[in-house]
């Protein structure tokens, strides 16, 4: 039997076995082949040696290929720990992570072969290594060689100018929609999906079309990238309420500061505060507040929603507008709609550093569910700068969304579609979003790929 010795190593032992099962083997067969007793004897010990053969190769390679299993864990979370180092040194930092899994998993002393390269967001890996036999060694196939191969892809930090979040869908669910032949401008940013997203009719002639599914007809497009987490839907954690149930509305025109139960003043953290207890309406042209305000302002619609009248022209500066409630009415951002009517509403938001609504020109509260989708007409001229985030909203727009001031604008809602021939003019740049303290998804998600 093999001699028992409590600080031999796992690989020692293995070699031990391997030494005296051949050698086992090697005597047993000697002696019955010198058995002069009678053919049986002999008959039986060369029936015995495919017998002994087949189920010694099973053995071995079963062996072999749990380490091979172990082999490809390793090495995927090698190229993905690789991948999110993403440094020139990532494959360094590679190769350590798959040498201290292959320890963690007892394969000390294998010899293990890694090569690591990188291309375009891609990050390859492969293993290999010589696995020696145990049976198999009798028949002269003293090893068995394995080898793995991965693949990760990095996604960059989110720049979109349009972001359809699609909660809920699975990738083939289509959520951002080009129809006809809508004219789009965008600097510095990109259209996404969380889902799928298609351009029926005109490819969009966009920099970039990015989707969790498939990008379909869209120019310059990248399938089967990582979705984007909401990193706005806490903001609601900072929303205050003042109105209850109450909601009789307000009208507000430039210059005119609104009166009466429907309208709240309140000071928060400093800051002021409008609220306005049911649906806010907006008419006249000019700026609500004065064109250059010297504070932030924030507006907080409950139970209502924002109505641009028909040939409106608002604006607002420093200033950045809530939609929240009970959910019991409908909660939307309208503008005239049918009969050549228009209206424009053009925002800039808030941009103090210390404000936790830096950068928001339109909130929608994500508790809010009831009657929030919106329907843009043909008249509808929606410009904004920083963050306008409808995220439970389908979106549907025959009009026109650009940059207020062709600084940086993010629209994040669950869905979007355009009809017709629509503008999209939207701008990002890294100094413009600081400025106004426009906050997007920064980090680097890695994924395997087949």
């Amino acid at each position: 039997m093999v001699p028992r010795n409590n600080n031999i190593t796992g690989d020692t032992m293995f070699i031990r076995v391997r030494t005296f099962v051949r050698n086992s083997v090697v005597r047993t067969l000697a002696r019955l082949c010198d058995d002069r007793a009678g053919t049986i004897t002999t008959t039986f010990a060369l029936t015995m040696i495919p017998v002994m053969s087949a189920v010694g190769a099973a053995v071995d390679y079963s062996r072999a290929n749990s380490i091979k299993s172990s082999m490809q864990m390793a090495l995927d979370s090698a190229v993905l720990a690789g991948g999110k180092d993403g440094s020139s040194n990532w494959s360094q930092v590679a190769t350590n992570v798959f040498n201290a899994n292959m320890a963690s998993r007892g394969a000390t002393g294998l010899s293990f072969s890694t090569a690591f390269s990188a291309q375009q967001g891609l990050y390859q890996g492969s293993a290999s290594a010589t696995v020696p036999t145990v049976f198999m060694s009798v028949v002269r196939m003293s090893a068995m060689q394995v080898a793995v191969r991965s693949t990760a892809q990095a996604t960059a930090p989110d720049n979109s100018c349009i972001l359809t979040l699609d909660k809920g869908q699975p990738t083939s669910h289509m959520s951002l929609t080009l129809n006809g032949a809508p004219i789009i401008n965008l600097s510095g940013c990109s259209i996404r999906s969380n889902t799928a997203l298609e351009c029926n009719g005109h490819d969009g002639n966009v920099t970039k079309s990015i989707a969790s599914g498939i990008a379909d007809g869209c120019s310059n497009p990248s399938s089967y990238a990582s979705a984007v987490p909401d990193i706005y839907a806490a903001l609601a954690n900072g929303i205050t309420k003042q109105c209850g149930s109450s909601r009789p509305g307000v009208s507000w025109t430039p210059g005119v500061l609104p009166t009466g139960a429907g309208f709240i003043r309140t000071t928060n953290n400093g800051r002021t505060e409008y609220h306005v207890c049911g649906d806010l309406s907006l008419s006249g042209t000019g700026s609500l507040t004065g064109d250059s305000p010297s504070a932030d302002t924030l507006v907080v619609i409950e139970n209502g929603s924002l109505n641009v009248g028909n040939n409106a022209a608002i604006s607002v500066t420093r200033m950045g507008f809530v939609l929240t409630g009970n959910n019991t009415v409908p909660s939307a951002v309208n503008f005239p709609n049918g009969n050549g009517k228009t209206g424009q509403l053009t925002l800039s938001p808030p941009i103090e550093s210390t404000n936790p609504w830096q950068g928001v020109a339109l909130y929608q509260d994500p508790s809010l569910t009831n009657n929030i989708d919106n329907k843009w007409g043909p008249g509808a001229d929606f410009n904004a700068d920083g963050l306008v985030y409808l995220g439970n909203s389908n979106v549907v727009t025959d009009g026109n969304t650009s940059s207020s001031n062709a600084q940086c604008s993010k629209f994040v809602m669950n869905t979007f579609t355009t009809n017709g021939r629509v503008n999209l003019n939207f701008d990002q740049s890294v100094a413009s979003c600081a400025a106004i303290g426009l906050k997007q998804w920064g980090g680097i998600t890695v994924h395997l790929v087949n």
